[in-house]
């Protein structure tokens, strides 16, 4: 057996423990060092986690993507720390793994390491490089895009939260060029565009927004492409999202729509709305969201 493999079996055979306490001991602190608590999970999604983690377990010498699948499951119940720890295990067995690194440094920006999750996307891509494309799916099996996509979005996130903007744009035209599922395409053209408006490339922003047209083949309801259609003016901001709504019941949908709308007043020098929304975002309990981060990223900002 490996040296590797009683680790992850303690963690595994103590899932039910961790998720019955993971709402009692934060899964991570903001960047301002406020402790973030997971709610706790829907019982069924529970009891499937459980169910399908130990039936993987039960196999013995685990493969690379049962590791990601483990991940997977952690991560549906919001066990964050559990699916880092899951995903390092998996890559001392699997070293070259850009398919865990690239898990790993996404889960990373979940709990704010910032700078490990920068790494982990970094090697990800250089041992990507000289793979032929690889396809993702979610925790029910559903197929979303390629690792090569979603490594390069994750990396444009990175770059986006460090302010290094000219890289964000390198990151998201990459992803871009690698997305093929409508909902992808429609996210990363999102963070794209805001990068280029941070990076001061107008030109390039508003060209970018024709192409997301309004009966685009995508999920209309979606925080992204709501998002875009407010840059593009065709719906107004009360049409996006209530912003009277208390934080409390904002969910990570909401929030993502909020932080969308915060960063189209800031680019209209509507700086104070800007703020005002950012801050309003961090009061809610949807601090998983990319949105949650990016907010915090801004009020930390002088």
């Amino acid at each position: 057996m490996k040296k590797s493999q009683p680790l992850l079996w303690i963690l595994l055979c103590l899932s039910p423990v961790i998720g019955s306490a993971q709402n009692k001991e934060p899964q991570a602190f903001s960047l301002s060092g406020k402790p973030l608590f997971s709610n706790a999970p829907d019982a069924r999604a529970l009891k499937k986690s459980d169910s399908v983690v130990r039936i993987i377990q039960a196999k013995g010498n685990l493969l690379e993507d049962d590791f990601v699948e483990i991940g997977k499951q952690l991560v549906a119940v919001a066990r964050y720390k559990e699916a880092v720890e899951n995903y390092t295990v998996g890559l001392n067995k699997f070293s070259k793994s850009f398919k865990l690194l690239r898990h790993r440094g996404h889960r990373y920006l979940t709990l704010r390491k910032l700078d490990l999750a920068l790494k982990d996307l970094l090697k990800a891509r250089d041992l990507s490089k000289t793979q032929p494309e690889a396809w993702e799916f979610d925790a029910e099996g559903k197929k979303t895009d390629t690792y090569q996509h979603q490594i390069e979005y994750h990396l444009g996130v990175c770059y986006f939260l460090n302010a290094a903007y000219k890289e964000a744009v390198m990151a998201f035209e990459k992803s871009l060029k690698e997305a093929h599922a409508g909902n992808e395409i429609v996210g990363t053209t999102d963070w794209l565009y805001n990068s280029y408006q941070r990076n001061g490339q107008r030109k390039e922003s508003q060209e970018l927004l024709a192409t997301i047209t309004p009966d685009f083949n995508a999920d209309h309801e979606q925080a992204y492409f709501r998002r875009i259609m407010l840059y593009k003016e065709v719906i107004k901001p009360n049409e996006l999202v209530d912003q009277s709504a208390p934080p409390e019941k904002l969910t990570i949908q909401d929030v993502t729509k909020l932080y969308g709308l915060a960063n189209w007043y800031g680019f209209q020098g509507e700086k104070e709305k800007a703020r005002n929304l950012y801050a309003k975002i961090i009061q809610s309990n949807s601090w998983p969201a990319f949105a949650f981060l990016a907010s915090e990223v801004e009020l930390l900002k002088k």
